[in-house]
């Protein structure tokens, strides 16, 4: 499913917005974001990425092309051309609080998104991806997970409510995220509870110099 082409709505009250001479310079570098929602739609939490996308798509035009992806394998190296930004959302399991919202970039030691992982049921995931990108002297675009700590992944479950507050986060937010990914460079991982509205937030970025965001190779084991 695509959404293309929607001018961006801002919380005005936020600290977290950017001057109106960022939102120029971004619409004139004409970055292209592309945001995968990644999982499981039948397994509780593990819908969350999907779900996003789901929603996201239903409220028209939002100025970036949307992606499901229930079992993301080879079909990765389709998916690399077709912006300068890639977002990757997933849930992830790493110990936390249900619902908290991680965003870093890719790939990531910390973090491994539970349908992106190595681990993934079709034995092939964002490392072996990028090993491969490499090997072919091929460049990638910016890559960054937003991750969301899943609380229960069981079949059949519902999803649970602090995931459920956390994807409405992301979706009422989608503008100052997207203003952001194509603005700034990730550095590090942020995390955010269920309940903190400073997200996406600001801190822990690099704004680019100038252009569109930088397409680069990148080392899967670094």
């Amino acid at each position: 499913m695509t959404c293309l082409g929607c001018t961006p709505w801002l919380h005005n009250s936020s600290p977290r917005v950017r001057s109106e001479q960022m939102r120029e310079d971004v619409s004139a570098n004409g970055g292209r974001l592309l945001i995968v929602g990644c999982g499981n739609p039948a397994a509780g939490d593990d819908s969350a990425g999907i779900e996003i996308v789901l929603r996201l798509s239903e409220l028209g035009d939002c100025g970036c092309e949307l992606r499901a992806e229930t079992g993301p394998g080879v079909g990765l190296l389709d998916l690399l051309p077709l912006a300068d930004v890639i977002l990757f959302v997933d849930a992830v399991t790493s110990g936390g609080v249900p619902g908290t919202l991680y965003l870093t970039s890719l790939p990531c030691k910390e973090l491994e998104p539970r349908a992106l992982g190595s681990l993934s049921s079709h034995g092939w995931g964002l490392v072996e991806t990028l090993k491969l990108v490499n090997a072919l002297g091929r460049t990638t675009p910016r890559l960054v997970l937003l991750g969301i700590e899943a609380g229960t992944v069981t079949h059949g479950a519902p999803r649970s409510a602090a995931v459920e507050q956390a994807i409405a986060l992301v979706v009422e937010r989608l503008p100052d995220l997207k203003l952001l990914l194509l603005s700034s460079e990730i550095i590090g991982t942020r995390s955010f509870s269920p309940n903190d509205r400073s997200f996406p937030g600001s801190a822990g970025f690099r704004s680019q110099d100038s252009g569109s965001p930088n397409r680069r190779a990148l080392n899967p084991e670094s």
